[in-house]
């Protein structure tokens, strides 16, 4: 078995997904930091506490560390940026894509902690089973993976993506106090409520994931394209400049290359990323 990477990350929201991504994640890192954000609009986000320290109590209090971390600013800038264009351009499609825009906010400050802290994995809890919300769409997933890694160094999993029952894996595993953990609905024991989340996950189910043939992907693509660079710059006025960026994603480059995940290259073009322009053609 090759040894352990130093240090990741994974987004946390305290389910079973994300609960057993950051499981499989230390398996395969010394360190792990469970990120939960609070955009503002979560209920009982304090929920999230109870994997957390099931996950410290089983892998060692010294190598699991919890976050809960405000990210309304990073929502108001990415979420948030043009809200009467967003309506006008994808109608009440919007009610889905506020998710995925949710998701790319959490990301952003995801990459903005990963540069200030030289952490260059981060993980989700991302499922095929959920793929009728577009931040669970591979495609989408792969999209913003080779972004991640071309723009900023880092290398990003959802290392439980073909997982269904994750709540049974937990249970074998011995992290999980309760059994069908998945079968909760609006009121959750180990995570939040969000106020948005729940009709979005309705009409995505319903009806955007199933009756609207390709406007799904082509929704998500541009819904994408047009919050990358207000991604990028929300990342670079947090951390500084362009050349305080440069400095944070060299520095995570060269951890990769140390571990022999990323090439040699000024570029750093790994495998992985070869993978992924040859699976996406592109962002």
């Amino acid at each position: 078995m090759s040894a352990r990477k130093d240090h990741a990350a994974v987004l946390f929201s305290g389910g079973t997904d994300s609960t057993l991504a950051a499981a499989q994640m230390l398996e395969e890192f010394d360190r792990v930091t469970l990120l939960t954000f609070d955009p503002g609009y979560l209920l009982f986000i304090n929920n999230t506490k109870v994997h957390a320290k099931k996950l410290a109590a089983h892998f060692g209090e010294d190598r699991v560390t919890h976050l809960i971390l405000d990210i309304r600013h990073y929502i108001k800038d990415i979420l948030g940026g043009d809200p009467v264009e967003d309506i006008k351009e994808y109608g009440f499609n919007l009610s889905s894509l506020v998710c995925l825009g949710c998701r790319l906010s959490m990301h952003a400050f995801a990459i903005t902690w990963c540069l200030e802290n030289q952490v260059p994995y981060l993980a989700d809890g991302s499922i095929r089973a959920q793929s009728t919300i577009p931040e669970q769409m591979e495609t989408v997933i792969r999209r913003n993976r080779r972004f991640y890694s071309q723009v900023y160094g880092i290398h990003h999993f959802s290392p439980i993506y073909e997982e269904s029952e994750s709540d049974q894996r937990l249970d074998e595993l011995g992290i999980s106090g309760k059994r069908k953990l998945k079968k909760q609905f609006i009121l959750f024991d180990t995570q939040a409520t969000c106020v948005f989340g729940v009709p979005a996950d309705v009409y995505g189910r319903l009806f955007y994931g199933k009756l609207v043939g390709d406007t799904r992907e082509a929704d998500s693509e541009q819904y994408c394209a047009e919050k990358y660079p207000v991604m990028v710059d929300t990342i670079r006025d947090t951390i500084g400049d362009d050349d305080a960026v440069k400095e944070a994603v060299d520095k995570l480059k060269a951890i990769r290359r140390n571990d022999g995940d990323l090439g040699p290259s000024q570029g750093g073009e790994s495998a992985f990323d070869k993978a992924l322009d040859s699976a996406i053609g592109g962002i």
